[in-house]
């Protein structure tokens, strides 16, 4: 498995993580009761496959792509000619990334069924991943800086990187250095131990999520669904990055330009299909 392989896998699981939240509730029942024609007494199974299964099954597979572009920068800190050129670049677009993001963050609060004083006004949204993985990837480069200095003193840029995520509210924030710290630090492992070790880390960087889930819904089973698909979904991905040849891949600038621009471009499209399916239903 090398870069291209891994990016081109992230990028399709992001897309198809992102296409059912911009999907109308209504649009999920239209489906279903179209389709219902179809199976006279299967209304029932119809609704739960096209309304709960399909979406879940879409997540599920979304899940894979975080992990995967955290690998990555952990990837580019260590074979880019130029990490300050490189970090440079993650926080340009970055920015570039943030007004889709939030069209994106608001088109799915509406399609979900909020009203305009529900929807999270665009200075309350989280600032998209691309900040995060400029975090954690300006943690990395300290880190390296600080490689003769003790222990704890090399922890400083991660420990920072996680509060400044935190404090700004970046997607994913804290959990997210934590793991591309981990993608680091366990890079030359077995992939026996780092399969054993990464159950761990998921779990336990996911015991804030459970808590959360558990204040607004006071309900262990509501919270499990998007616990699993939280934590397996997430394993599934990470473990699809310890099959990664350790080679450095020639990417091209069309290629690497590309997958930059992926990110705002495919927000942007899915924030304008939005707004045809609500002109429709």
């Amino acid at each position: 498995m090398n870069t291209k392989r891994l990016k081109i896998i992230a990028i399709i699981s992001m897309f198809i993580d992102h296409i059912p939240r911009i999907i109308p509730w209504q649009m999920w029942v239209a489906i279903a009761d179209s389709l219902a024609i179809l199976f006279p007494g299967k209304e029932e199974l119809i609704s739960d496959i096209v309304i709960d299964i399909i979406p879940g099954i879409m997540g599920y597979i979304g899940r894979l792509a975080a992990p995967i572009f955290m690998f990555c920068i952990t990837l580019g800190s260590r074979y880019t000619k130029d990490i300050k050129k490189y970090i440079l670049r993650v926080f340009t677009f970055a920015l570039i990334s943030q007004i889709p993001y939030i069209l994106f963050i608001q088109s799915e609060e509406y399609a979900s069924g909020f009203s305009k004083l529900e929807v999270t006004p665009f200075y309350k949204i989280d600032l998209n991943i691309m900040f995060t993985l400029g975090l954690g990837l300006i943690a990395l480069y300290f880190y390296e800086k600080l490689k003769d200095k003790n222990k704890i003193i090399r922890l400083t840029p991660i420990i920072a990187a996680s509060l400044i995520s935190y404090i700004l509210n970046t997607e994913g924030g804290y959990v997210y250095i934590i793991y591309i710290f981990m993608f680091y630090v366990l890079r030359d492992l077995s992939i026996l131990k780092k399969a054993f070790i990464w159950i761990f880390i998921i779990i336990i960087c996911r015991l804030p999520l459970l808590f959360h889930l558990l204040q607004i819904n006071n309900d262990i089973m509501r919270a499990l669904p998007t616990m699993r698909a939280n934590t397996v979904g997430v394993y599934v991905g990470v473990f699809l990055t310890f099959f990664f040849n350790n080679k450095k891949t020639h990417i091209s600038k069309i290629f690497k330009y590309l997958m930059y621009l992926f990110y705002p471009v495919h927000l942007i499209l899915l924030y304008l299909t939005y707004l045809l399916f609500s002109n429709i239903f």
